[in-house]
Formats: C-alpha cells, structure tokens, sequence
C-alpha cells in the first residue's frame, strides 16, 4: 500500500508540474509541497515510534498509518493547478478525502477521514456526520488518533521548516523577512492580544501582522496532541527558535513579555498523549 501511495503522490506531483512549470514561483510552490510530503512522513514514522498506542498494532495497521500520514496533502497539487487558473477556496483536505475514496485501496475511513480533517480545527471532525455515525467505537477511536498523529506530523515539518529556512518566510508571514517593518509589522492586533492567553489556536486573517502570524505559529502547541511531537520538537530545537522569532516580530515589549511568561507557563503544565 505504501509503495503505491508514492506512486500516486508521484502522479499527481507531475501531472501538477507541467501545468504550472512555465511560471516559476508556482513550479517551485508544487515542489515544495512535494518535499513536504516527505517531510511530514519523516516526522510520522518518528511518531510512531515513539507513541505508545502504536507499539502492539500490526504491521499492516503501521502501514495504513504511513499511508495516511504520507497522502495527507494528496490534494495539495490540484489546489496549486486551481490557484495557478485564479480559483480560491479550493479545500485540500476535503477533496483528498473524496478522491481517495474513488480508489478502492485508500478507500479505508481511518485514511480518507483524518486526511479530511488534517487542516481543520479538529472540532470539524468531531462535529463530522461520518465521524459521528461509526457505530464501532474502536473504529472512531482509530480515526481520532490517526488524525492527531497526521496534524502532529504536519505542524513538525511546517514548524521545522519555518525556523530552520529564511528563504520561506513569506510563507508564513506575507512578507519577506528584508521588508519586516517594526513599526507595521510588529504590533498585535486587538484580537490576537485576546486569543493569545486563551490556550487556544488563535485566528488566521488575512491582514495578520508578522507578529500575529508569529504568536499563531506558537499557539500550534495547544493543538499538538502527543508528547512524542513535543519530544521532536525540542529535539529539532524548534520551540526555541520560535521563540527567538516571536521576539524579533513582536515590538510591543509589555505584550512580548507577559505572553512569553503564558507560554512557558502552558508548556511546563499541559499534558499530552503518550
């Protein structure tokens, strides 16, 4: 199964690729998104060695998850050929669902349903109809889990990449780091300086502040839901270099200090899955 979930990310990486390869930054965009598929597999086959729950599975459940795990973005590239037509609100993860249940080998629940759900407040997956309806409750458990080991794996590879590669900056802030402007750019905007000490993962807007978008990248981590993603984090010294970020972003120094005091504090005290 794992074999053939490469050769389908495969096919639809090129097929994306030479629609979009005569405009550069969409080229490199499908690129990327392919090198992070491989990311976020890194980062699972690390989680599942390391959670507990994944210890006394089957081989064949392992795969399955790495399946998953892999195919998480499968969509990815038919959204780049919808932005590269001018189509937005294209949902990656919705229509990967639906295209992985035309094909009878990813046609499994514990795959296409938590890949539904990976970019998505995970509220959306509880309140899903499907996810409610399984009657097995095993079953519902399987899928919770897969779905928390695929976000995990996927806010570890954006997480790594964000602090580890300058030259990807305006992905996650909207601009380049060369025309970061303190006194613009580094304030807080009155809705994130009240999500920030909510212990939730705050909003996403489209007119963020580079500082807003640095405290959202801080507020994934009451969204990660195993100890092992912390373990790996930490390990890739991720925490700490969003830390450094968020201090070069933020310019409100009251602010920079009192939410640095929350996180450290959030982190010493929030309990994750083993």
């Amino acid at each position: 199964m794992l074999q053939e979930a490469y050769d389908l990310l495969e096919k639809e990486y090129q097929k994306c690729f030479a629609y979009v390869q005569k405009d550069k930054a969409f080229a490199a965009f499908a690129k990327e998104k392919r090198r992070h598929s491989f990311q976020v597999a890194g980062a699972g086959n690390y989680l599942l060695r390391h959670i507990e729950w994944m210890h006394c599975q089957t081989a064949e459940f392992v795969e399955l998850v790495k399946t998953a795990i892999f195919l998480h973005d499968i969509c990815r590239f038919a959204e780049i050929c919808k932005l590269f037509d001018g189509v937005r609100g294209f949902d990656h993860g919705e229509a990967g669902a639906k295209f992985l249940q035309s094909i009878p080998m990813f046609n499994d629940i514990r795959i296409w349903l938590p890949i539904k759900h990976h970019g998505h407040l995970i509220n959306a997956l509880y309140d899903d109809e499907v996810y409610q309806s399984i009657k097995d409750k095993e079953l519902q458990a399987q899928v919770q889990k897969i779905c928390f080991i695929i976000r995990d794996a996927d806010k570890i590879a954006n997480l790594n990449m964000v602090t580890h590669e300058d030259n990807i900056w305006f992905l996650f802030f909207g601009k380049e780091k060369a025309d970061y402007n303190p006194a613009v750019d580094g304030a807080v905007s009155e809705l994130i300086q009240k999500e920030a000490f909510e212990d939730i993962t705050v909003s996403r807007k489209p007119n963020a502040t580079v500082a807003d978008r640095s405290i959202g990248l801080l507020s994934w981590f009451t969204d990660i839901n195993y100890q092992a993603a912390i373990d790996y984090c930490k390990a890739l010294d991720v925490i700490s270099r969003l830390v450094r970020i968020f201090e070069y972003c933020c310019s409100d120094g009251e602010f920079k200090q009192r939410y640095l005091a929350h996180f450290e504090d959030y982190l010493a005290k929030r309990q994750y899955l083993s």
